[in-house]
């Protein structure tokens, strides 16, 4: 691969899609929705500032007793004292946000990355600029490499001019917030668009038109994001008993969704949420397992999605 030339032609892309209206509204949109989920995570720590548990750590009032007072069993009811700082409740919202704006990236990223990649691809289909791309003498891993490329880097531009703006705004006014949280979101949005800036190659490999493109897109984002887990479950059902966490986890690597959601839960330190029965993952974060493994997993499926849609632009690409 030529350095040179591969420079030159991301460079290119990245112009294209820099000029895009599509960018300029999702950064809008990325920056009303964290100003938005801010501000509902400061009325919702002022409505609610009080955390009761039983003596278990990490425990929300959610706590099913089955209509048993737990105070027979020496469990005494403890209150956190509220909040009286207002350092202590921007802190506490901003926390809040940030993990429901996590949760929204994993369902609004990949659409996104899927939807403006498969598109670059398909109108330079449409618009001759891929026949004519055949005529010159450059492969056509650089020109995927190129797509792949400037889409990251753009997504990479508006992700850190909407939430970076947001972060700097909040810093800039005073408000308190903790930094170890917004890197661990920062890196799920970086990991999201690596990993589905790669899928969009394929679809847009696959795709002859923008609607069909479109299609695939909206099939492959609701596979991964809502039915993967439920295949998961029908699969694991037939695996034996003592291969089941094994299995589990290679099923969860195997979609990036799911195992980036597994690595930033354990990185704000609420492994709890997986029962006992999965403290393994604890274990496995502790010692970087976890965080090797993710790593690789996504290492794989690009240099694979990559590959794949390579091969079949040569076949299926006019």
């Amino acid at each position: 691969m030529k350095p040179g030339i591969l420079f030159s032609m991301v460079k290119h892309e990245l112009q294209l899609l820099l000029r895009s209206k599509w960018l300029l509204n999702f950064m809008i949109l990325f920056i009303f929705l964290s100003a938005l989920l801010y501000v509902y995570g400061l009325q919702s720590i002022k409505s609610d500032p009080v955390e009761k548990t039983f003596g278990l750590e990490s425990v929300n009032t959610d706590i099913e007793t089955m209509g048993v007072n737990p105070e027979w069993y020496g469990l005494k009811e403890i209150k956190k004292e509220v909040a009286s700082s207002s350092d202590e409740i921007n802190q506490s919202a901003y926390n809040r946000s940030i993990a429901m704006l996590i949760n929204l990236s994993l369902w609004l990223l990949p659409i996104i990355c899927l939807i403006l990649g498969a598109n670059s691809i398909i109108a330079d289909k449409e618009s001759g600029r891929f026949s004519l791309f055949k005529t010159y003498q450059i492969s056509y891993w650089h020109y995927m490499c190129s797509k792949f490329y400037s889409l990251v880097l753009s997504m990479f531009v508006v992700m850190g001019i909407s939430y970076g703006s947001f972060g700097l705004i909040l810093s800039m006014i005073g408000k308190s917030f903790e930094g170890s949280v917004y890197l661990v979101f920062m890196a799920v949005n970086m990991l999201l668009i690596i990993v589905f800036s790669a899928a969009a190659l394929f679809i847009g490999a696959i795709s002859k038109t923008r609607m069909q493109g479109l299609s695939f897109a909206l099939f492959f984002w609701s596979l991964v994001v809502f039915v993967y887990e439920f295949v998961i479950f029908s699969v694991i059902d037939w695996v034996p008993y003592s291969m089941k966490l094994s299995s589990l986890f290679f099923l969860i690597l195997f979609n990036p969704v799911e195992s980036i959601r597994v690595w930033s839960i354990s990185k704000l330190n609420a492994e709890y949420v997986f029962g006992p029965e999965f403290l393994m993952i604890e274990k496995w974060a502790e010692n970087g397992m976890l965080t090797g493994a993710l790593l690789l997993s996504i290492a794989i499926l690009i240099f694979l999605t990559i590959a794949t849609s390579t091969q079949l632009l040569k076949k299926r690409g006019i």
